[in-house]
């Protein structure tokens, strides 16, 4: 793991749905001691990673200022000290000093927004409210033993959170698993692993007992649909049931409870709505997005598919405005520009300012994604490693299907099958090819209805070497009509044909020919 946290309290300000500390459910209040926090920062010594306080909100912890001070002496990196918080209270000079790495969701709470300000661009930054899914449905509850099983492997906090050191009964405790933590916190247990110099290197074999104890029980790899962190909601399957009840004794919380029968699944989310690890590390990737008149529903899903990738990378999303700017993006994690009016050219002209903002700013990789498709969480992560293990400057995915109502399609693709074709919300560029990023505003505009397809050829014709992941790691939102044809289904309204006549006549024109060799260096009908 590239972080291990270590838990200093359970006290926090707010009372989040589905909190993955599960601190509503814990009987009463405790504070880390600061020697135990020195022996904590001491046993990792030699770890490389990230070492993160978090709580509850550490911030709330009564001697703050000492954990500050024993953190800088024990960890003299300061790149390597990080603070997970949704609110420093009067201590963003101080957390400004001591920290390196900031993980800061303020949870939509306007005095969280307002404590954050100072330290809002030192580190990650999550706007706006954030979606958890349900932590106490229990996976044990909803699947068989095979396909439990195979869930957990694939966990969201195995393979991009933290391991955790907690204070239980005045001794310091480590779990593989912070999540796994909260449970034995929550229940007044005690099968955490003796802290001692080095725990952290130990095989995953090493702890199997939490594993077997903690994991069937927990509903992270479940990913079962919760709600929105100032609903003050817990979803809960029967396994859990006397944790949720203490949450509606105690606080009378809200509670919903789910069992095999009647529970949504968000597979294709990370359990929470905002990417749950940093990327202070890694390639510095940008995704370009151009957008029109979408709905600010369809925007949000485009851009929280970007920041919920599963990688290890600096990132950035470009959302550029054709003539038609939402204000509500302001407030989001985006470099958004606003071009003054609209270009009709199928997004192009966005394409190419965005191309230009990625390169100027330092770009190691780009990607495009449209406004009305989004990403699978292992979409960069997936052509990205296909890149680096062929050499490849071009790396190429494929994609589901979907309709303008949000419904995947059962539609096959046999140009894209057979890799003769590539849409492009499923390119990502390495710097040795930006320069094709030129093709979106050399391209005749009478070109633009086709523009992936004329992209794809231009990338071919300057030999860029391309791979192709095989993955379906993109979900691309379909109005073409053959499409809803195939499937004897009424086209939407805005449905499009393919290329017309026109344009077909164009290209096999001679001055067709001729201007789209002297504007692009090729002719898009020659691979």
């Amino acid at each position: 793991m590239r972080i291990i946290c270590v838990d200093v309290t359970n006290k926090c300000d707010l009372g989040c749905s589905n909190c993955t500390r599960l601190l509503v459910n814990q009987d009463k209040h405790w504070d880390m001691k600061p020697e135990n926090f020195r022996l904590a920062l001491q046993s990792l010594r030699g770890y490389p990673g990230t070492i993160a306080v978090i709580g509850g909100n550490p911030c709330m912890h009564p001697k703050f200022e000492e954990l500050c001070r024993i953190f800088a002496e024990e960890v003299p990196d300061k790149a390597q000290r990080g603070l997970w918080t949704n609110n420093v209270f009067k201590h963003a000079e101080l957390s400004a000093e001591t920290f390196g790495v900031f993980n800061l969701n303020p949870h939509n709470s306007k005095r969280g927004i307002t404590s954050l300000a100072p330290l809002k661009d030192l580190g990650w930054y999550h706007p706006g409210h954030s979606d958890y899914s349900s932590l106490l449905a229990a996976i044990q509850d909803l699947y068989g033993p095979v396909e439990m099983w195979e869930r957990i492997g694939r966990c969201d906090i195995n393979q991009n959170w933290s391991a955790s050191i907690v204070e239980v009964r005045g001794t310091l405790k480590a779990y593989f698993c912070e999540v796994a933590a909260s449970f034995d916190l929550a229940r007044n247990g005690d099968h955490g692993m003796e802290v001692t110099p080095g725990w952290w290197e130990r095989p995953l074999s090493d702890f199997h007992s939490q594993v077997d104890r903690f994991c069937p029980g927990c509903g992270v790899p479940a990913k079962v649909k919760g709600h929105l962190d100032h609903e003050e909601i817990d979803t809960y399957s029967q396994t859990n049931a006397d944790l949720a009840d203490k949450s509606v004794k105690k606080k009378k919380r809200k509670t919903v409870e789910v069992d095999r029968n009647n529970f949504e699944s968000v597979v294709d989310l990370p359990v929470t709505a905002y990417s749950s690890y940093l990327r202070q590390q890694g390639p510095q990737i940008f995704v370009v997005t151009p957008y029109h008149k979408e709905s600010i529903e369809v925007l949000r899903r485009c851009h929280e598919s970007v920041m919920n990738q599963q990688i290890s990378a600096r990132l950035t999303h470009v959302m550029i405005a054709d003539g038609h700017p939402r204000e509500e993006i302001e407030d989001w994690d985006v470099l958004h520009v606003r071009l003054p009016r609209e270009h009709g050219d199928n997004g192009n002209t966005p394409r190419a300012v965005g191309s230009i903002l990625a390169e100027t700013n330092g770009a190691e990789f780009i990607a495009f994604l449209d406004a009305d498709n989004w990403f699978y969480p292992d979409h960069l992560a997936s052509t990205l490693q296909a890149m680096h293990q062929t050499g490849a400057s071009v790396g190429c995915s494929w994609r589901d299907y979907y309709g303008p109502d949000g419904q995947q399609l059962p539609i096959f693709e046999q140009e894209e099958m057979e890799l003769r074709h590539v849409d492009t919300s499923c390119i990502v560029l390495a710097s040795p090819a930006f320069e094709v990023t030129r093709l979106w505003s050399s391209m005749p505009r009478i070109l633009t209805p086709w523009c992936d397809r004329v992209f794809i050829t231009g990338i071919r014709h300057r030999r860029h070497m391309q791979c192709y992941t095989r993955k379906k790691t993109v979900a691309f939102t379909t109005i073409y009509t053959r499409h809803f044809e195939g499937l004897n289904l009424p086209a939407p309204a805005n449905s499009k044909m393919p290329p017309d006549a026109e344009m077909m006549a164009y290209l096999q024109s001679a001055a067709g020919v001729q201007e789209t060799v002297s504007r692009m260096g090729f002719w898009p009908l020659a691979i």
